[in-house]
């Protein structure tokens, strides 16, 4: 088992631990599969979704002008070329202006944000949900007080195409972010063309002809906005707008999203009985998002509590450079004590990747392994530097959890740690419970646990005793797990 794809003993990690979690988490985010949904997403401020969009059951189009990237907001100078008998039209800037005037006068865009899907065991899954792009709330979205309404693309995209004209050209299709762009490699602009069919005329076919350079290619900056777009290039120099009424199919409350309003979205909605509805809530730097109850959650007020004086007394800068002495004391026992952990804490990691192999022929079930040290009883583990109490100068283990499918049922969960103490002694975890999920809240039950304490050089021989306590320990366990899980005593013998 490779230790990018499960746990590993941190070696070669960020020595902080938020460090070490934060690289992991980017990495995961890098290197995992990302699936397209079939879904769009718009953000808006409430208004607009309320008295615009839901009341009319349309989504507006709106000109080409108004987009907010320069490589799109400001003139694009196609090359000219022109016969020997056209040289003598006026082919300089003025031609270039009315070209793109006419082009934008043309043309409207609707702009939606794909959903993409990562595996659920990612740290964060819903990262680039479409729902969940933080300025893309903070720029569209009101500030968080707006929503973002959700749509099926395959509907979305066969409305737009039908309200197509048939003197209009329909696109769509996601953006492509570049880092540098300096000239397009479009077509050029025939004088004699223009001349002959009048520059509007030319504009559009020039548009309908580099359709992708010129409006599915934005900076990289923007890359964020994950951005799906429908293009119209007719005759018509107005708005456009797209029957949305068979393409919604859902509705994001902003984190911020008043009550007060809330009323009058969902009278708004009565004409959409299948539109689900969800609030998202904001916290750690993740959004999250739940089942729309009927109100949305209030902020909550600040404490009165005053909290106590430090135990230690003395002035606030003695206190603090105690404080950092303290964490650079604790740092430097902790560089030592991995150290000599360093081979008996491979031995026990190995360990607990060759269970996770054996715990994975179980049926019907989906094993995980992490590296944890929810094996260590919460009274004796490793304090922060300073806080009084046992010295605990290094603490690593592994937990691996078998959850029965479908999951959120019951699950199964075996871990091991090894903390480096006082003198050069070392103590021993090993835990086996399991958790069983109910309507009234989770029961927890702890069928077996070991712990000792041994000097670094007897450390090997203890680990191995421990690995085989635990692996023995999880078998017995598992004539419960199944048991209650209801999978047959046959089955489970040909996968011991």
């Amino acid at each position: 088992m490779a230790a990018d794809d499960e746990f590993s003993s941190g070696y070669g990690m960020p020595a902080h631990p938020a460090a070490a979690v934060e690289t992991f988490s980017e990495y995961e985010m890098a290197r995992a599969l990302r699936t397209i949904t079939g879904h769009l997403f718009h953000y808006t401020n409430t208004t607009a979704a309320i008295t615009g969009i839901l009341a009319t059951g349309t989504l507006r189009l709106s000109p080409y002008e108004s987009t907010n990237d320069l490589w799109e907001s400001q003139p694009h100078y196609p090359t000219l070329s022109a016969h020997h008998d056209d040289r003598s039209l006026d082919a300089g800037f003025s031609l270039w202006e009315e070209l793109d005037r006419q082009l934008r006068l043309h043309t409207k865009v609707g702009c939606l944000t794909q959903d993409l899907a990562l595996p659920t065991h990612v740290f964060n899954p819903d990262a680039l949900r479409g729902w969940a792009h933080l300025s893309l709330w903070a720029h569209y979205g009101d500030g968080h007080t707006g929503v973002c309404l959700r749509f099926d693309r395959a509907k979305l995209v066969e409305s737009f195409l039908k309200h197509a004209a048939p003197a209009a050209f329909a696109f769509h299709g996601p953006v492509r972010y570049l880092s540098s762009q300096d000239s397009p490699p479009t077509r050029g602009i025939d004088v004699g063309q223009v001349a002959e069919f009048g520059a509007d005329a030319v504009a559009l076919a020039y548009a309908e002809a580099n359709k992708d350079v010129l409006f599915f290619r934005k900076h990289f900056d923007w890359d964020s906005e994950a951005e799906y777009r429908l293009i119209m290039v007719n005759q018509s120099t107005g708005f456009d707008y797209v029957d949305i009424r068979d393409a919604l199919t859902g509705v994001a409350l902003g984190s911020a999203f008043p009550q007060g309003r809330v009323q009058e979205l969902q009278e708004a909605l009565r004409p959409y009985p299948n539109v689900t509805v969800e609030n998202l809530q904001f916290l750690n730097r993740r959004l999250h998002s739940f089942p729309f109850q009927g109100s949305v959650p209030q902020a909550r007020p600040l404490s009165s509590h005053i909290w106590p004086a430090a135990r230690r007394e003395g002035p606030l800068a003695e206190r603090l450079l105690a404080l950092r002495q303290a964490e650079t004391e604790a740092e430097t026992r902790r560089q030592a004590a991995a150290l000599l952990v360093q081979e008996p804490l491979a031995h026990l990691t190995e360990g607990g990747a060759r269970l996770v192999s054996q715990l994975r022929q179980w049926p019907e079930t989906e094993v995980g392994g992490y590296s944890r040290t929810t094996a260590v009883p919460e009274g004796l583990r490793l304090r922060r530097p300073g806080v009084p109490g046992e010295v605990i100068h290094y603490e690593r283990g592994f937990l691996c959890v078998v959850e029965n499918l479908p999951s959120q049922s019951y699950t199964l969960a075996a871990s091991a740690a090894i903390q480096v103490l006082n003198g050069e002694r070392l103590r021993l975890h090993a835990v086996v419970d399991t958790e069983h999920w109910l309507a009234d809240g989770h029961k927890r039950e702890e069928l077996w646990r070991s712990e000792r304490e041994t000097d670094a050089a007897d450390a090997d021989a203890s680990v191995a005793a421990l690995l085989r306590e635990l692996n023995s320990a999880v078998q017995d366990a598992r004539k419960v797990f199944d048991q209650i899980r209801g999978v047959g005593t046959a089955q489970t013998k040909k996968t011991s």
